[in-house]
């Protein structure tokens, strides 16, 4: 059975999770989490802002060190934090919240947004030597900024009469739980259960944009490189094409 510490260091309001931790690097060391009520300067992938209401959801950030895992392999970080957060996500709902993860780290109930992850990496030479997960999850909020596109909330979600809707810290105890299992697996196994849990890994061809050309096209999910994280997607033709984070977008 996989070990690790966690040593929790709350704060109320914060600019991000993430601006602490990388504010003072010799405080916050492996297995620390900086947990927030609020962000005022939330920041989500595509460089887009983490809105939350305050105290209502769950906002921290884990720092690790993992320097036996090189910089070509750094993929495996988003697998382990998308995989965890999405098992915390099934365990605090009693299995009725089937959280999967869209490409490459955003939570998904369904076709909606119920928590996104933020990765931040340090090099040393060939190995990484610091990264930075930060990490969002609605957890009690039902009303949200009319501008975000798809947002979800376990307490939205969740059939509450079976189980009661947990708090934040209950979301984060259930990650912790889970997280040292993903840290130690096995890298093949950890894919596997990537690409098992991975939003529209169905095999059925789906709506996607081409960042560079505009071009909206019909594909399937054929792979995800298991160690960058690149996706092959294939087109009806039986066409494949190679996309890196941010040169291809899900469309609905």
């Amino acid at each position: 059975m996989n070990t690790m510490s966690f040593h929790i260091f709350p704060f109320d309001t914060v600019t991000s999770t993430n601006d602490v931790v990388m504010s003072d690097t010799a405080r916050y060391g492996h297995g620390s989490i900086v947990t927030a009520r609020q962000q005022t300067a939330g920041r989500g992938q595509r460089g887009n802002r983490w809105v939350t209401a305050p105290g209502e959801n769950l906002l921290f950030s884990l720092v690790l060190e993992p320097t036996h895992i090189r910089v070509e392999e750094q993929f495996l970080i988003s697998e382990m934090a998308a995989l965890a957060a999405s098992d915390a996500i099934r365990a605090v709902s009693g299995g009725s919240v089937p959280c999967r993860i869209k490409w490459p780290n955003d939570l998904y109930v369904g076709d909606r947004k119920i928590g996104g992850i933020l990765i931040e990496h340090a090099l040393h030479s060939e190995f990484l030597s610091r990264s930075v997960l930060g990490i969002g999850i609605n957890v009690a909020q039902r009303e949200f900024d009319p501008a975000l596109p798809n947002p979800t909330s376990l307490a939205r979600e969740m059939t509450t009469d079976k189980v009661p809707l947990p708090a934040p810290e209950q979301v984060l105890e259930a990650f912790c739980t889970a997280f040292p299992f993903r840290y130690g697996q096995p890298a093949g196994e950890l894919h596997a259960d990537f690409m098992a849990r991975l939003w529209r890994g169905d095999g059925e061809p789906h709506r996607y944009r081409d960042a560079a050309s505009g071009e909206v096209f019909e594909a399937l999910i054929a792979d995800v490189e298991p160690l960058t994280g690149e996706m092959t997607l294939r087109l009806p033709n039986g066409t494949e094409r190679r996309y890196w984070f941010k040169e291809v977008e899900a469309l609905f």
